[in-house]
């Protein structure tokens, strides 16, 4: 499974990558920032988008509507630190979440 992370916390990034190498031995791209995910998004295809709400450039719905061109929108999570956050059409998991929440998203 090819998954992409856009977050610019570094740390998030870490943490993200390690639970998905070891729980579900996924290769796992990483992208601090929206403009750069959203060039790499349009070049090359992920089996699962990560995407953080907040990010410098691009924000992370605009990333999942390019990246619905390409997979189901059941194979995009945003991940966001504002608590109300929520959206009519992607999932949206909320900063601070335990592994198994994010595991979860991506039985499919």
């Amino acid at each position: 499974m090819k998954i992409m992370v856009v977050e610019d916390s570094r740390s998030m990034v870490g943490l993200i990558k390690d639970i998905l190498k070891k729980k579900k031995s996924a290769e796992v791209d990483a992208f601090y920032d929206g403009e750069e995910a959203l060039e790499k998004i349009k070049e090359e295809n992920y089996d699962f988008y990560i995407l953080d709400y907040e990010l410098p450039g691009v924000d992370g719905f605009t990333l999942a509507k390019e990246a619905e061109k390409k997979v189901n929108k059941d194979r995009i999570l945003i991940i966001s630190a504002f608590d109300d956050l929520t959206h009519e059409k992607y999932k949206v998991l909320h900063k601070p979440f335990r592994i198994e929440e994010l595991l979860k998203y991506l039985e499919f």
